[in-house]
């Protein structure tokens, strides 16, 4: 089956602030108002402000957990419905307004929030595209066992330079679940306390997961960032074959991928 990132959302709990770190620091052009409390940089990031808004389910009380997930596009929406269905996996019809197309919202293993869109879009250029999102979960083999079975995804061998950093690329430990051999797509990733202080970062970015944004020129995006007294990890080539990687933390703490093909 057809698939690929459609992009991330991530809780901004101040959107002036995340426009500019997002739209100028990162490069990531002028966004578009999709409500008064959510902005949209072209199909691949979402930013919303969390509402206080609660709900009593059952035994479960439900706040706003949406502003943070996962968006897939997948070519046959129906199959994965169908899918989901027969494994009696719980899941909901997404508002048609809520992507702009046909999308179903689910929870995978890890309890990770998941929408998966029918496909329907176009390339395009806009400079900068979604290389992957990370997710953690516990149990890496089940929670990657759930995209391939679900929604049909295949996965991929880690792609790591010769002299990689200090992680381990075990898939019971990270897994790629990707259409091509750069890494690109959904990372599955065990949480890893110790994984910044062996590699000599200032940012843990096996932890809470993270979205990836490949852009044309991450020196540039360092030095801005930088220049604006945000603490940057340049991880330089470490855990991907030809692909410079930064990490550093939005305005409200959610952690940043930018990275570059080198």
């Amino acid at each position: 089956m057809t698939w690929s990132i459609l992009g991330a959302s991530l809780a901004a709990h101040d959107l002036a602030a995340s426009r500019h770190f997002f739209g100028t620091l990162l490069g990531l052009g002028t966004p578009r108002a999709v409500d008064p409390q959510t902005l949209a940089f072209g199909e691949g990031l979402r930013l919303r402000r969390p509402g206080r808004m609660l709900a009593r389910r059952g035994g479960d009380l439900l706040g706003p957990a949406g502003a943070r997930h996962v968006a897939i596009e997948i070519d046959d929406l129906h199959t994965v419905a169908g899918n989901l269905g027969k494994a009696a996996i719980p899941h909901v019809e997404a508002d048609p307004a809520e992507f702009g197309r046909a999308a179903i919202w689910t929870l995978d293993p890890a309890q990770n929030l998941v929408a998966f869109c029918q496909r329907q879009r176009s390339e395009g250029d806009a400079g900068w595209h979604v290389h992957h999102v990370n997710l953690p979960a516990a149990d890496v083999r089940e929670a990657t066992a759930f995209y391939v079975e679900m929604a049909g995804m295949t996965e991929g061998r880690w792609q790591a330079p010769a002299a990689r950093g200090d992680f381990s690329i075990d898939p019971a430990e990270l897994a790629v679940l990707t259409r091509g051999t750069d890494n690109s797509g959904l990372h599955i990733i065990r949480p890893d306390p110790g994984f910044a202080l062996r590699n000599h970062f200032a940012h843990n970015p096996s932890i809470g997961g993270h979205p990836a944004f490949c852009v044309k020129d991450v020196g540039a995006v360092k030095a801005r960032l930088e220049a604006a007294g945000v603490l940057v990890s340049d991880a330089g080539v470490y855990a991907m074959a030809n692909m410079r990687q930064i990490y550093v933390l939005d305005p409200v703490s959610n952690m940043i991928e930018v990275n570059q093909v080198v």
